[in-house]
């Protein structure tokens, strides 16, 4: 397990920016040398990269028959069996696109409508209550449908006691989305709107998972009371990806500053957790060993509400301790192509969620450029595993946000080890916080200390950050300094590999 455990610490974060470690970079680079280990990574990615092609396609075919893509996948597999080759290779695309075309019209086109007019009944939450001026806002599941919910008075009221997973009677008004955000809402699968009268006080908790899920945030919560509100919002945001309480000023200056991300639960969160359960599993059986790591992945989604990023790192991780297990070893790129294709395949949707886009362009940018990247920064490894985030993160966040903050590149580098180290100590000690509250205070004071940094350095940043020309022409310089580096440390090295 011990030999899971570092291959997981290999994996990168998923989201902006982050950066990787000397372990990441190794696991990228062991195998790319041998030529047939080059092949499956790249029939892997071609693979990934034509399914999310043809499920982002899918929303413009109409759905034409109401069978899915599983009947095109049985279909067409058995057609890839009868054949050899190249010409295999070509058909099992063929099939991964129409079955991408089949899910992404599905997604968008065989939505169940949503109720218009009256509507109550029993309802599951699928995402905690937000506090708005004088009312709350949730996702309810309702009749197997999801809807964008407003409450006030004591129907809100009731409402923001809750939490995800749990279920509540409501009735009220439902209809269709409408607004800027309906395309949005899509995409988390909500199909309308639903202004909610009534709440019943009494309430059904969930299932066990979820009871121990929902009860570890309130832990967690309970143990960084002794914390100022904006340090505390913060704190939840770096351990749990709970950012409802951060100010609108915050939430603006790690947007301005590049440091979002950290807000967003990711691959490092999953690998200081399992770093955290190695006492449990080091010495056990191996399928123990397993059971227990994707126990606790699979909890650690439940508490961090499942966002495509730590959906995206929780699979990873998954498949590296399954390969494990058997005894085997695939790099990070291709454990990066196949987790893609089995997201893709499962919810298409994800083909349009940019959080999920993000978390796979980073990575990418990880896997294929940090060890080329932290040769050229050979003395800022960290700069240079930021870099190679940035790289796989840019086209994205210009074609959905139009800009890439440059400041980023010296914000992530002063901020990502201090908020991992909050990631690393945050959880274990405001646990131990709030079994003994004794201890409170010391432990709210010593976690002040690392995430007034983290705060501080998004202060800094976004108060310094330039804007217009003045940024074009800073990102000018910093490519043409990359280059310079490249040219300096790694130029001589490709001449002498071209001697005879």
């Amino acid at each position: 397990m011990r030999r899971t455990c570092r291959r997981i610490e290999k994996m990168p974060p998923g989201n902006k920016s982050r950066e990787g470690t000397e372990d990441t970079l190794s696991s990228y680079v062991a195998n790319t040398s041998r030529g047939g280990h080059h092949r499956s990574t790249s029939f892997w990615v071609m693979i990934a990269i034509a399914l999310w092609v043809a499920t982002f396609a899918g929303e413009h075919v109409p759905s034409l028959v109401p069978v899915r893509w599983p009947f095109f996948v049985a279909s067409g597999a058995c057609l890839v069996l009868l054949m050899r080759g190249h010409l295999a290779v070509v058909a099992l695309v063929g099939v991964v696109m129409v079955a991408g075309l089949s899910g992404g019209a599905s997604a968008w086109h065989d939505t169940a409508a949503p109720i218009v007019g009256p509507c109550d009944g029993i309802a599951t939450l699928r995402s905690d209550p937000e506090l708005f001026s004088a009312g709350t806002a949730v996702v309810l599941e309702l009749h197997g449908r999801r809807y964008r919910v407003s409450a006030y008075g004591v129907a809100g009221r009731r409402l923001a006691m809750r939490l995800s997973g749990q279920s509540v009677s409501v009735s009220g008004t439902c209809g269709p989305l409408s607004g800027n955000f309906a395309r949005i809402d899509r995409v988390k699968h909500i199909v309308g709107r639903m202004n909610v009268e009534e709440v019943s006080e009494n309430y059904a908790e969930g299932t066990h998972f979820i009871r121990a899920a929902n009860r570890m945030r309130g832990v967690i919560t309970e143990g960084a009371q002794s914390m100022s509100r904006e340090n505390r919002s913060l704190f939840l945001g770096l351990v749990i990806g709970d950012d409802r309480d951060q100010s609108k000023e915050m939430v603006q200056r790690f947007r301005e500053s590049g440091l979002s991300h950290l807000c967003a639960v990711s691959g490092q969160n999953v690998a200081f957790l399992l770093l955290l359960i190695r006492p449990l599993t080091s010495r056990r059986h191996r399928v123990v060993s397993w059971g227990i790591t994707i126990g606790v992945i699979a909890w650690f989604v439940v508490v961090t509400r499942g966002e495509p990023s730590i959906t995206r790192a929780a699979v990873m991780a998954g498949m590296v301790a399954t390969y494990a297990l058997f005894g085997r070893h695939a790099s990070s790129r291709i454990v990066l192509a196949r987790t893609v294709t089995v997201l893709l395949l499962i919810d298409p949707m994800l083909a349009w969620s940019v959080g999920f886009a993000l978390s796979v362009g980073a990575t990418a940018g990880l896997a294929w450029l940090s060890a080329r990247s932290t040769q050229i920064f050979s003395s800022a490894h960290t700069i240079g595993s930021t870099f190679a985030a940035q790289v796989g993160t840019t086209p994205i966040s210009l074609a959905v946000f139009g800009t890439v903050p440059v400041v980023s590149l010296v914000a992530n580098p002063l901020a990502i080890p201090v908020a991992g180290i909050v990631m690393t100590i945050g959880l274990p000690l405001a646990v131990l916080a709030a079994v003994f509250p004794v201890l409170a205070d010391p432990v709210g004071a010593l976690l002040s200390l690392p995430v007034s940094w983290v705060d501080g350095v998004a202060r800094i940043s976004s108060a310094i950050a330039p804007s217009g020309w003045v940024h074009i022409a800073l990102w000018a310089l910093v490519l043409i300094g990359v280059y310079g580096l490249w040219r300096r440390t790694l130029g001589p090295r490709l001449v002498t590999h071209q001697v005879p």
